[in-house]
């Protein structure tokens, strides 16, 4: 009972900020999920017995002048037995305008079995934006007369369902109460769905789908092949561009993954293509409870428990 009213008080949180913060900030971009899955949502916060701090940098369009550029430094693990806490800090920049965001996370996570559980995640945290004309070239006087930088509170939630290998997890990255400011925000809900599927000793499988249903302009597929959970390649696909990546444990610990992305349309086709490279660095908070490999089956079998 205690549970359910937990989880019912955390949902009723949610359902207020979805109705009072209806428009969203722009959302920093970017494929770490395929490392770090509480970047895709505050729901993943504490997601296993893992303590991590990961950082992505992320230049979009090389070769053409002001294109977006993002910086992500972020940590999250478990609080207690059922609760997640963590943070990010993001810097993007495009040309003249330049966002600065800091979040902290907390995620509960309701366990109805020992491959079974519901999570709900919330985020609080702080938006400024500013726009540099400090270069002294014309622009518009409407442009002109903007406030240069603006701050504001901002939120996340999301909601997860975990069942053995499937994920099924939705919600808002980025929300905001700035609601006179239509002009630069916009509704910002994302559904992401994964399961993880092995074939053999040493071959998996975790396709990932993410959709934007108010931006019907961006959805994402993204599947890493893996390898003795040790190495991977991922193939990216987005309905404006398309892309590989690799990456690798290093150490048990150590996490690298790099991305390629290219585009076959528009301003972005002329450019060097996007690039992305995480590194992250995790350990087990409570190694007792690492399950003891068994040779006589396969190591998914095991190492999922």
């Amino acid at each position: 009972m205690k549970k359910t009213r937990y989880i019912f008080f955390l949902l009723t949180i949610a359902h207020c900020l979805a109705s009072d913060f209806s428009f969203a900030q722009q959302v920093f971009l970017s494929n770490q999920h395929i490392v770090n899955k509480a970047s895709l949502s505050p729901a993943y916060t504490g997601f296993g017995d893992n303590v991590g701090v990961f950082g992505s940098y992320r230049k979009d369009w090389i070769g053409v002048a002001g294109a977006p550029e993002s910086k992500i430094i972020s940590a999250n693990g478990t609080l207690f037995k059922n609760m997640g806490i963590g943070g990010s800090v993001t810097a993007q920049q495009a040309g003249i305008f330049t966002n600065l965001s800091a979040m902290l996370n907390y995620a509960y996570h309701v366990k109805f079995s020992e491959s079974c559980f519901l999570s709900i995640g919330l985020g609080f945290g702080i938006l400024e934006r500013h726009l540099d004309l400090s270069n002294g070239d014309a622009i518009d006087p409407v442009i002109n007369n903007m406030d240069r930088t603006s701050s504001m509170a901002d939120a996340s939630i999301g909601a997860l369902f975990h069942y053995k290998n499937l994920n099924f997890g939705f919600g808002s990255p980025r929300v905001t109460n700035k609601k006179s400011d239509k002009s630069f925000i916009w509704s910002n809900r994302r559904v992401h769905l994964s399961y993880k599927c092995s074939f053999s000793k040493s071959w998996a499988i975790e396709p990932i789908v993410i959709y934007y249903p108010k931006q019907p302009m961006f959805a994402e597929i993204v599947v890493p092949i893996i390898y003795q959970q040790k190495v991977w390649l991922s193939l990216i696909y987005k309905e404006t561009s398309a892309g590989l990546g690799i990456g690798a444990n290093v150490k048990s610990n150590i996490v690298f993954n790099y991305t390629f992305e290219w585009y076959e349309h528009g301003l972005a086709h002329r450019s060097g293509g996007t690039h992305e490279i995480t590194l992250g660095w995790k350990f087990l908070k409570n190694k007792t409870n690492l399950p003891k490999p068994d040779n006589k089956k396969p190591y998914y079998e095991w190492i999922n428990k």
